[in-house]
């Protein structure tokens, strides 16, 4: 039997000495001991190790590390050099050594950043379109004050616009009424900022699924267009449907970058209910956006080549996605448009699908369709869009010509997926077209329409900055494979980091357009909103008013300018103020910005289009009617219905399902919308004295120059609007983008800005 020294000699290899064992023993335990130690070196710096199977862990405090191997803004190759790799003692695999991935700010930080600018944006953007008020912001006035403009687009006869809409605004706002005891002027505020932090979230949840299923660069251009655009500074926070479809759609684009799964249908469910929101609650064109996430489903069955064996058969895996598909549609029309179609018949005390009316107006409308209220260019949006993102929007074109230049000259450098552990995608050409699609599908739907609309695009806002990013990306990469060929190696880390730094610069530049953009929208075109913000506290209301947020009465004799309230129960009506308005009118705020008892009235203009008409109101201490008894189906009983009285209910809002009387669909102008001049107690409006000389007297019988007539007329507060009839207002450039002074007078030969009077007047007491 051999001896346990034999036994340990025989498993040794010939010729090597116990002295030789012992010392590879040692540097075995030596080098197990300092790979340990550089783990935990690396670990303690926050730099990916490799687990067993090569794969590189976590996101360290909350950035993310690229799974992949060496950056080439870093390192000046896609390969990694055989020197970066080392050994696993243990098991002898080839470990990569990870090179720091670019920073990308967490989730939160994004959120933070992009909310400040959205809440700026609340506080000091003007709303751009009157739609904007009369069909969103003034039926929502109407359900939380009782008073509000009604358009056509309200009546019961048409009904192409949602209540259900309103009131998933109106609640938030209710909500800050009451916890707050705001005013309606503050709650109007308030509400832009919630919107503000609605889109700040959207945005912050599309910049990180870009960055976690896309590219961490693409990422951080994506985040740094986000937040300088001006396109985004205007859309974030208006109340209006494609708003509501813009927040959506960047969620519905944040899922569709995650991988398709087989065996998993939460992606495609959650991808059809964005879409599906947004095109049901807020906009159905916009379902537009998910038509080629519908193609992806049935055409790609996975993003990479991870998929060594297939558990389905081609042809039943595409059926398997068509079901689930359509069993996500089904779901989501079910959650969503049920709901909606009740809110609707309740208010308009009849059944009515609005998505389905909207679809119907704008397509099948005929000579009563959107056109009748105008029609511009087939360049409208390309000059529109130039304005808003400049530069970014070209390069959004180019999005498309570039993938495929990229793809069959150096498709190497086409992005991958972090969350793809290095794999490469099975087709990056069909994946990344998928994903530059839905831009280039809304802009060819919405220029062929001869009804155009800034609001219109504002669906697709994020999906611009996408496109652009994606360009200056694969324009990037193919300038350092250029260079590659023509420089020393020891050159290209510099030539890599050089065209780095000019995608940069590109973005910093179309920031710094953005802004000059966003000074001029304020500065120029701002008056309106500032005149009424401060109509809030210069109108006075006589006689009994009710304090919002308060249960009190109290009055303000007629006589009284600034006097202090006086406490009363007097019960009577309280008199009602009109401020009025003529060829300004579309350009006001909405109610929020007038007093309890103060209604705007409408002077005839030169416009001959159909103005909005009044809400029926219901007097607020009315008490409603009892409800009558009904026949019960059990003989010789009656039952009572039940009935809700609240201040939101249909009865104490009985404007909702009212029909009026003299409202069209054909924009007819109506008389009696208009109030007489003589009823009027406050004026706003527009007076460009720089178009009249001191010799000369406006000729105009319809829209006569108010603020000049002093007889009758006193001003109370003003504000500069800029004049783009005569002087440096003339000229687009400085019409259109915030320019200095010195510029401006070289840039239009010595011609200065000429500003008109936006004002507020007070009828004098004869």
């Amino acid at each position: 039997m051999p001896s346990s020294a034999s036994g340990a000699n025989s498993r040794t290899k010939p010729g090597t000495t116990a002295t030789d064992r012992v010392s590879g023993t040692t540097e075995s335990i030596t080098s197990t001991t300092t790979a340990t130690a550089e783990k935990q070196t690396l670990k303690q710096r926050n730099v990916p190790t490799a687990n067993g199977n090569g794969k590189a862990h976590g996101k360290p405090n909350g950035i993310l590390t690229d799974k992949r191997t060496a950056s080439d803004d870093d390192a000046g190759g896609n390969s990694s050099d055989a020197s970066n790799n080392s050994i696993d003692p243990v098991t002898g695999e080839v470990l990569r050594t990870q090179r720091w991935a670019p920073y990308c700010p967490s989730f939160s930080v994004a959120f933070k950043t992009l909310f400040v600018v959205r809440a700026l944006a609340a506080t000091y953007s003007n709303i751009s379109d009157c739609d904007e008020v009369f069909n969103f912001w003034e039926p929502m006035h109407y359900l939380q004050y009782g008073t509000g403009l009604e358009t056509w687009e309200y009546s019961p006869v048409y009904a192409i616009r949602s209540w259900a809409y309103i009131l998933v605004h109106a609640l938030p706002a209710e909500i800050t009424r009451l916890a707050m005891s705001a005013n309606r002027l503050q709650v109007f505020f308030i509400l832009r900022i919630i919107l503000g932090a609605v889109s700040a979230h959207c945005e912050a949840t599309l910049y990180r699924a870009v960055v976690d299923e896309v590219d961490p660069r693409i990422g951080r251009y994506l985040l740094l267009a986000l937040f300088s655009s001006a396109g985004t500074w205007v859309a974030s926070n208006a109340f209006i449907p494609s708003t509501f479809a813009m927040y959506t759609t960047m969620l519905f684009f944040s899922q569709t970058l995650q991988a398709p799964h087989q065996h998993s249908g939460k992606r495609t469910f959650w991808a059809i209910f964005w879409v599906g929101l947004g095109a049901l609650l807020g906009w159905p064109f916009s379902a537009a956006v998910g038509l080629p996430f519908a193609l992806e489903e049935l055409l790609i069955h996975s993003r990479d080549h991870s998929r060594k064996k297939k558990t389905v058969r081609f042809r039943d895996w595409r059926m398997m996605r068509f079901l689930r598909l359509v069993t996500s549609a089904i779901a989501v029309l079910g959650c969503v448009l049920i709901p909606i179609i009740i809110i609707d018949h309740y208010y308009y005390r009849k059944l009515v699908i609005v998505p389905l009316n909207i679809v119907l107006y704008n397509v099948f409308g005929g000579d009563v369709g959107p056109e009748i209220f105008g029609t511009e260019p087939w360049w409208f949006y390309f000059l529109n869009g130039l304005l808003n993102f400049n530069v970014l929007l070209p390069a959004a074109f180019l999005s498309f010509p570039l993938l495929v230049i990229t793809y069959y000259t150096v498709p190497d450098v086409l992005p991958n997926s972090p969350s793809s552990d290095g794999l490469p995608l099975k087709d990056p050409l069909v994946w990344f077209s998928l994903k530059l699609s839905p831009f280039y599908l809304w802009f060819a739907i919405f220029t062929a329409q001869p009804h155009k609309e800034e609001r219109f695009l504002f669906v697709v806002y994020p999906l611009i900055c996408f496109n652009a990013v994606v360009t200056l990306f694969m324009g990037q990469k193919i300038v350092q494979r250029v260079l590659d060929k023509f420089v020393a190696r020891s050159k290209k880390a510099a030539i890599h980091k050089y065209s780095t730094g000019l995608v940069w610069m590109v973005l910093i530049a179309s920031a710094a357009i953005s802004l000059s953009r966003i000074l001029a929208l304020h500065e120029h075109y701002s008056a309106p909103i500032d005149v009424y913000r401060k109509a809030f506290d210069l109108v006075k209301v006589p006689g009994p008013i009710n304090i919002d947020g308060a249960d009190s009465t109290v009055v303000l004799p007629s006589s009284t300018v600034s006097g202090d309230a006086v406490s009363t129960n007097d019960k009577k009506h309280p008199e009602t103020i009109r401020v009025c308005v003529g060829k300004e009118w579309y350009r006001f705020p909405s109610h929020y910005f007038l007093p309890e008892g103060a209604k705007l009235g409408l002077i005839k203009s030169h416009f001959d289009g159909l103005l909005p008409g009044e809400f029926q109101e219901l007097a607020s201490n009315a008490q409603l009617p009892p409800v009558a008894a009904k026949p019960s189906a059990a003989r010789g009983k009656e039952h009572t219905p039940i009935s809700v009285d609240w201040r939101w209910s249909a009865d104490r809002r009985p404007g909702t399902s009212y029909v009026p009387k003299f409202m069209n669909n054909e924009n007819k102008e109506v008389s009696e919308h208009y109030t007489p001049l003589d009823q009027c107690q406050y004026l706003v409006d527009l007076d460009y004295s720089g178009r009249f000389t001191d010799n000369s007297q406006s000729q105009d019988l319809i829209e006569p120059r108010y603020l000049q007539d002093k007889e009758h007329w006193e001003r109370l507060y003003c504000k500069k609007f800029l004049d783009t009839q005569v002087g440096a207002g003339r000229n687009r450039w400085v019409r259109a983008f915030w320019i200095p002074d010195k510029i401006t007078v070289a840039l239009t030969r010595g011609q200065t800005k000429v500003w008109g009077d936006y004002c507020l007047a007070r009828r004098k007491s004869v």
